[in-house]
């Protein structure tokens, strides 16, 4: 895939610097980090995609600045991308269903993301295991 240097020009007065692909990916995601272990992946489908983002179409409102681990999978059910995006914006669209813009963040092998702590962030302590001297 090559970048276009061109500019687009979109509705409202603003400029995207990317083209935007209208095709269709089954996604599947869900918020990161997980704040419970037994949440579900959920499924969404691509509307279009560009070389840093994609618009997807969601069965929930997802909040601008989320971070949702995502992967794209192709026709034929293989992993096409797997990262981490972050949400640009969301509207209630048709039928109880949204559409949201994601711009990626980390893809298929790059560095994946940690959490860092700054250094007046209090750490609290765990008490010892019972039985432990």
């Amino acid at each position: 895939m090559t970048v276009s240097n061109a500019r687009v020009h979109v509705s409202e007065g603003a400029v995207r610097a990317e083209v935007r692909r209208p095709v269709v990916h089954l996604v599947e995601y869900s918020r990161y980090p997980r704040h419970d272990p037994s949440e579900d992946r959920r499924v969404a489908y691509t509307q279009d995609r560009s070389e840093s983002g994609l618009g997807l179409d969601l069965n929930e409102v997802v909040e601008p600045g989320e971070l949702l681990r995502i992967t794209l999978r192709d026709i034929d059910g293989e992993v096409d991308t797997d990262g981490l995006a972050r949400v640009v914006w969301c509207r209630p669209g048709e039928s109880g269903r949204a559409r949201a813009g994601l711009a990626m963040l980390r893809e298929n092998g790059e560095k994946p993301m940690i959490r860092v702590r700054n250094a007046n962030d209090a750490v609290p302590l765990r008490a010892p295991f019972a039985g432990s001297n």
